[in-house]
């Protein structure tokens, strides 16, 4: 128990050593099992999974507009189902860059992960960039009360994300940073290849189906959703194998 505590706040001025960042982020890996597969805490996946889904939309605006488009704004579905409003833009890069943005998230996470000086910093400038982008694209896109409705879910999500990354940044102690950053990266991994594992499961799937991504890709380039999905598994196992392997697995 004391060893425990110890990792999670190691005295001041001591750096974490190699092996104990190891034994955060398996802990890490053990809370996020457990968050996922055990039924008395599973109720804590669905704020994970609320967070996942802005960072998926985000990804999809954020495309649009680096593409010469624009992003108006975004909404959360109770469900944890999410929709971007974009208008122009690349289609070829705005369609994939949901699920490939999550990817990309869960990667450079890993990578900052090395240091807790960089885990400090990132926790920090994703809780400012989650704050000020759920209030500015989490606004309804109407001056309706279903609007609102649909809006406010999304926004609130990610302002109180934005306050937590916010003072664990500031606040927390260097163990748990490093704990809750691949806490976070670990969730965002796995959801955003389980997510690609269900729409490769939809796009083969005979009858009326839910629109999914894919679907879209597939409407767009007349290749089937299948080999969408396929593909961006690909890529986001690739993403994020590599930055593990880049972080930890890598000769000096």
């Amino acid at each position: 128990m004391n060893n425990i505590k110890t990792l999670f706040n190691p005295s001041d001025g001591q750096e974490l050593s190699t092996q104990q960042m190891l034994s955060l982020i398996g802990l890490a890996a053990l809370a996020a099992a457990a968050i996922s597969w055990m039924p008395i805490i599973n109720w804590l996946d669905y704020p994970f999974r609320l967070l996942l889904t802005i960072v998926h939309e985000l990804g999809h605006g954020l495309a649009a507009i680096l593409t010469g488009g624009s992003f108006r704004n975004f909404i959360i579905a109770p469900d944890g189902s999410g929709l971007a409003y974009t208008a122009g833009g690349w289609r070829l890069v705005v369609i994939p860059a949901g699920y490939l943005g999550a990817a990309i998230f869960a990667a450079g996470l890993i990578m900052l992960g090395r240091s807790h000086r960089w885990s400090r910093i990132a926790l920090g400038g994703i809780g400012a960039a989650m704050l000020l982008l759920s209030l500015w694209f989490g606004l309804p896109g109407e001056a309706s009360i279903q609007a609102v409705v649909s809006s406010a879910l999304g926004m609130v999500t990610g302002v109180i994300f934005g306050i937590i990354f916010l003072k664990i940044a500031l606040q927390a102690g260097d163990g748990l940073v490093i704990f809750f950053l691949h806490l976070v990266a670990i969730k965002a991994g796995f959801t955003a290849f389980s997510d690609l594992v269900a729409v490769i499961g939809l796009s083969t799937r005979l009858g009326p189906v839910p629109h999914t991504d894919a679907h879209s890709m597939a409407e767009l380039t007349h290749i089937p959703a299948v080999f969408w999905g396929l593909v961006w598994a690909a890529t986001a196992l690739a993403l994020i194998g590599g930055a593990i392997w880049v972080t930890w697995l890598k000769s000096d």
